[in-house]
């Protein structure tokens, strides 16, 4: 009893017109500031901008100072004799194939990992609304679920008051406290998937919302712009994201692939170094040495070690490779398949809004009949049901316009706060 007491209590203040809703670009800035995945991609962008700097440094001026003290004590000798060494040296890399091509691969990597996260900022602009409108769902169907519970409990009333004067059998009354039941069950299902529905917004945004905004019946439902497949596809392959990072990291792999194969090849330097010795025991008082030059090397053998990593890179670029390949498919299939579903949704919306005005012309029928005596009480239950299941499809299917255009922009790599902007013009706030 508590229980449903509780309940009862959430679902009447996430429901009451007088609390302050939530826009859906309150939601999104909430996300921006709370999003984990976005968080974690972020990391990832500054970890590939610092493995620019390390790459780079390797074909940078090298400097590097070293000393030594020590003290030897001699057999047989009254003093103790004290060496001091201070070493400057300084390095250039002339030739180094390696650090060159490690220094492609280091870029590419973090093209990589930008598009990676401009596509993490988009796929969050989806994640909000996909969740928001999931919200929106879950209270049409819980009001829808309540409206239909209430009629069918008056239709259970005046099916008892029949029964009571002797115009119907028990039969009637049976079925529709049977139908009454089943509403009420869907019912407690709603109230349970708006929870749960709230829940996971929360979890994207780290917030709590006691309400927010509805979408307007007056949203335009159009088809997308251009209503042409193979442009949408040919923009998918020029600006998704999902594909642009797969592409810098198939050009990251090949670059990684050269420089360990330039290992084979030899290093060249520009060196200098300056060193300066001092002892005590020294009349001179030390020396002094400044050496200049150009070193070269080679590596003769390594112990297999460079043979193996190149034999890892070889594979590492296979399989980037097939990820390019088979993030192209998947880019293709998705554009194709989502732009054929919002113009599908398009005429799913038109066609629900048609099946709620037959349901409510049959429904009335159907009242009629019972009245007159052509129709039984099942007959007036289910028309009831049909009318409330064709406002649920309804309520769907323009949900499920919304977010498919959301998503056919979001494979195609255009989906941008802007349309989030757009669409929150078409919000209404639940006191309308």
């Amino acid at each position: 009893m508590c229980r449903k007491t509780l309940l009862a209590s959430a679902l009447a203040l996430l429901l009451s017109p007088g609390l302050q809703a939530a826009s859906l670009l309150d939601v999104y800035q909430d996300a921006v500031q709370q999003d984990a995945e976005l968080a974690v991609e972020r990391s990832r962008l500054e970890q590939a901008r610092a493995q620019i700097s390390q790459a780079n440094s390797f074909l940078l001026p090298q400097v590097t100072a070293s000393g030594t003290w020590s003290q030897v004590d001699m057999d047989g000798a009254t003093d103790t004799q004290e060496n001091t060494n201070l070493t400057i040296s300084a390095q250039q890399a002339l030739f180094n194939a390696e650090a060159w091509f490690g220094r492609q691969a280091a870029n590419q990597s973090f093209s990589a990992a930008e598009a990676r996260f401009r596509d993490t900022e988009q796929n969050l602009l989806l994640r909000v609304a996909e969740a928001y409108f999931n919200v929106l769902r879950a209270e049409d169907n819980l009001r829808s679920s309540q409206a239909e519970e209430q009629a069918i409990k008056r239709q259970l009333d005046q099916a008892q008051e029949q029964y009571e004067v002797g115009l119907i059998s028990i039969t009637g009354v049976l079925e529709a406290r049977a139908a009454h039941d089943g509403a009420r069950a869907a019912r407690i299902g709603a109230e349970g998937a708006l929870m749960i529905s709230y829940e996971d917004l929360e979890q994207i945004t780290g917030q709590r919302y006691e309400q927010i905004n509805l979408l307007n019946p007056e949203l335009p439902v159009s088809a997308p712009v251009p209503n042409d497949r193979d442009a949408w596809v040919s923009m998918a392959l020029d600006s998704s994201l999902t594909l642009q990072a797969a592409r810098a990291g198939l050009l990251a792999s090949q670059q990684n692939l050269r420089s360990r194969q330039a290992r084979h090849l030899p290093t060249v330097a520009l060196f200098g170094e300056y060193s300066k010795d001092s002892d005590r025991l020294n009349a001179a008082g030390g020396d002094n040495q400044t050496l200049v030059g150009v070193r070269g090397t080679l590596e003769i053998y390594g112990g297999g070690r460079t043979s193996a990593q190149i034999r890892e890179g070889s594979a590492a670029l296979d399989e980037a490779r097939s990820s390019e390949e088979l993030a192209r498919r998947q880019v293709l299939q998705q554009t194709r398949s989502l732009f054929t579903q919002v113009n599908t949704d398009v005429l799913t919306v038109q066609a629900r809004a048609q099946a709620i005005r037959s349901a409510e012309s049959a429904l009335e029928a159907t009242r009629t009949g019972y009245e007159v005596g052509t129709r039984n009480i099942v007959d007036v239950l289910n028309a009831e049901r049909t009318l409330w299941a064709a406002r649920r499809d309804h309520d769907a299917a323009r949900y499920n316009y919304v977010v498919n255009q959301l998503r056919l922009k979001r494979v195609a790599g255009t989906l941008s706060e802007t349309d989030l902007r757009e669409l929150n013009r078409w919000l209404v706030t639940a006191a309308n």
